[in-house]
């Protein structure tokens, strides 16, 4: 049941992995290092509060609750240091071309910004539904 914790670490890995494809090597080694930090961070404890809470025994609300406080804001954390990730990768573009793309670069940029946190809202929705049934 609930393996929404598995698709969000694969999600993460591979969006990130895409995302440091170009970049220097020290880039790669600071921000892929961070980034690769968190989100085994990220999966390590929620499955060691898995088996403490008894999840794997036994699926009721309580332990699901007590795996989503856990969940959800590294989803938030993690959806963060992607959108950094992403903006960092189009403003570095956008400095190397001339002063109407590079503004033109960065309104696409504030709009993708946008249109990412708007979208995210939806996720978070969705991944707190996951592990806090709102219906009674």
């Amino acid at each position: 049941m609930l393996k929404i914790d598995y698709i969000l670490f694969l999600l993460f890995t591979v969006a990130g992995w895409c995302l440091i494809i170009g970049l220097t090597n020290k880039e790669k080694k600071w921000i892929g290092g961070i980034g690769g930090v968190l989100v085994t961070v990220f999966i390590i404890v929620s499955q060691i509060i898995k088996f403490q809470s008894g999840f794997f025994e036994t699926v009721n609300n309580e332990s699901s609750q007590t795996v989503g406080k856990w969940v959800l804001p590294c989803f938030i954390v993690l959806g963060v240091y992607l959108l950094g990730m992403i903006n960092y990768r189009w403003i570095k573009a956008a400095l190397k071309k001339q002063a109407w793309q590079r503004w033109g670069l960065i309104v696409l940029d504030l709009f993708f910004s946008l249109l990412y946190i708007w979208c995210g809202g939806f996720l978070v929705f969705i991944v707190a539904f996951t592990y806090f049934p709102f219906a009674p």
